[in-house]
C-alpha cells in the first residue's frame, strides 16, 4: 500500500563500540577531471507501459496502471508492481475494503485433479476500525510474489500457463463487505474479480548469431559460437556398415529467445558405404548430394515436454513447437574439414546441411521449473529410415536439452 516511509534515527554508539568512519557521498555527476569509463543504460518497462485497464461494476470500479494500451488482460512481471486505486460508488455504511491477489496451479493426475494455492495475499485497505472514514478512491501498491511454499521449501512461482495435463491461473479481487441488513452480525459481500497474467521475463545472457551468417565463416573466426551435440546412427549387426557419426552445430549459449530463429549445421561422418542410404542414386557423380525422399528422413525439431509430479506418480507430455528447415551446404573448399576436433580418418566422408529452427507454435512461455511443474525443452536430431526393413541404417533419435526464453539479449539493462 502506498505510504510514506517512516523516519529514522542514528542509534548512539555502544561505549565498547568504535564507529566506522560516515560513508562517503556519491554522485553520478562528473567532478572537474572525472570521465565516464563504461555506462550501463537502464531502462524500466514500467514507463513504457501508460495504458490503464479498468474494470467496472455497480458499486466499485478497479482501476489498473502500467499496462500496455489497449490490454484486455493485466499482465505482471517478476516482482511486478501492481499499482492503481479503487474507486467506490458509496461508502457509507462499510465494515471493510479488501484487496486480494490468488494464483492457483491445478494439476490432473490419475482421473482427478489436485488443485495447489501458489498466491494468496490480501491486504485491508481500509476497515471500520480505522478512525477516519471510508474515502471513496483508495489507491494501493503492492508487489506481485515471485516465490511460493512448497511443503516448507521456497519454489519459483509458476507463469500464467494452460495445458491439459496443468492449468495455472491468477486473479485479483477487490471485496468489500458490508453489514447484513437483518443481521448486523454477519457480513455481506460485494466481490469483482479480475483475471491477471503472471509473465516473468528472461533473456539469454550472450547474443547469438544472425542466422543468415554462413557456418564456416563462423566457425573458423569464432569457434567459441558454436556448441556440437554428438549422436550415432548405428547399422544393422548383418549390414557390417559402420555406424554413422552425427555432429549437430548449435549456438553456443544454448538460451534461445522465442522472438529469433536459432541456426544451426547438421554434419553426418562415416564411410561412403555407410552414407550410400543418405544420397540420391540419381545425382551425379560430381554433383552436391541430394537428400534421397526414398531412403532416410532427417529432421531437426524444437520439442516442449510438460512434467507432472504428484507423490510418486509423474505424467509427461510432449510436443513439437518448431520445425527445422534443412539445406545443403554450398560446395566447401577441400580443408572445410578443419573445425573438426578429430580429423577424418582414412576412408571417412561427411556430408553437410545447414539450417533453421522456426516456431510453429504459438509459445510465449519459456522453460521453467517448479515443484510439482516442470516445462523443459529440447533440439531434437531425428534419422529415420521410411523403409526401416530394408534400410541397412537403425533409427536415430537425440534430444539436447536447451532453455527458451521471453525476451532477446539486450545491451540495456531492463528492470523488470
Amino acid at each position: 500500500m502506498e505510504s510514506i516511509p517512516p523516519s529514522y534515527t542514528p542509534s548512539p554508539p555502544s561505549p565498547s563500540y568504535s564507529p566506522s568512519p560516515p560513508s562517503p557521498s556519491y554522485s553520478t555527476q562528473l567532478l572537474p577531471g572525472e570521465q565516464t569509463v563504461e555506462e550501463t543504460r537502464r531502462r524500466s518497462l514500467q514507463a513504457l507501459n501508460t495504458g490503464v485497464f479498468r474494470r467496472i461494476t455497480d458499486s466499485t470500479t478497479l482501476v489498473l496502471r502500467d499496462q500496455q494500451p489497449g490490454s484486455i488482460t493485466p499482465v505482471y512481471g517478476r516482482n511486478g508492481l501492481v499499482r492503481g486505486h479503487i474507486s467506490l460508488r458509496s461508502s457509507e455504511g462499510l465494515l471493510e475494503v479488501t484487496l486480494k491477489l490468488e494464483g492457483h496451479l491445478r494439476l490432473e493426475t490419475s482421473g482427478a485433479a489436485i488443485t495447489t494455492l501458489v498466491a494468496s495475499d490480501s491486504y485491508s485497505l481500509w476497515s471500520s476500525s480505522s478512525t477516519e472514514p471510508c474515502p471513496m478512491t483508495l489507491p494501493f501498491t503492492i508487489f506481485f510474489p515471485s516465490t511460493f511454499m512448497d511443503r516448507s521449501k521456497s519454489q519459483p512461482l509458476p507463469p500464467s500457463f494452460e495445458h491439459k495435463l496443468a492449468t495455472c491461473t491468477y486473479t485479483l479481487s477487490v471485496v468489500v463487505s458490508r453489514p447484513r441488513r437483518f443481521l448486523s452480525s454477519f457480513r455481506s459481500s460485494d466481490c469483482l474479480v479480475v483475471p491477471v497474467c503472471y509473465h516473468p521475463r528472461s533473456r539469454p545472457h550472450t547474443p547469438m548469431l544472425p542466422s543468415d551468417v554462413p557456418f564456416m565463416t563462423t566457425v573458423k573466426s569464432s569457434p567459441e559460437e558454436w556448441h556440437q551435440v554428438l549422436s550415432t546412427m548405428n547399422a544393422t549387426q548383418n549390414s557390417r556398415l559402420a555406424p554413422v557419426q552425427c555432429l549437430l552445430f548449435i549456438p553456443s549459449s544454448q538460451v534461445y529467445p522465442l522472438s529469433e530463429t536459432i541456426p544451426f549445421h547438421l554434419q553426418l561422418r562415416a564411410p561412403s558405404s555407410s552414407l550410400a542410404p543418405f544420397i540420391d542414386k540419381s545425382a551425379p557423380k560430381h554433383g552436391l548430394p541430394v537428400l534421397s525422399s526414398e531412403e532416410i528422413t532427417i529432421r531437426v525439431y524444437l520439442l516442449r515436454q510438460v512434467v507432472v509430479k504428484i507423490f510418486e506418480e509423474q505424467k509427461s507430455s510432449n510436443k513439437i513447437i518448431g520445425e527445422g528447415k534443412l539445406t545443403y551446404s554450398s560446395p566447401l573448399p577441400d580443408n572445410h574439414h578443419s573445425y573438426r576436433n578429430v580429423p577424418l580418418g582414412e576412408g571417412i566422408d561427411c556430408l553437410d546441411w545447414d539450417g533453421e529452427l522456426r516456431y510453429t507454435e504459438d509459445v510465449t512461455v519459456g522453460s521453467f521449473a517448479t515443484n510439482p511443474l516442470s516445462v523443459r525443452d529440447f533440439i531434437v536430431l531425428s534419422l529415420e529410415p521410411l523403409q526401416p526393413l530394408k534400410c541397412p541404417l537403425l533409427g536415430s533419435k537425440h534430444l539436447h536439452p536447451i532453455r527458451l526464453v521471453t525476451d532477446p539479449w539486450s545491451d540495456h539493462v531492463v528492470t523488470w
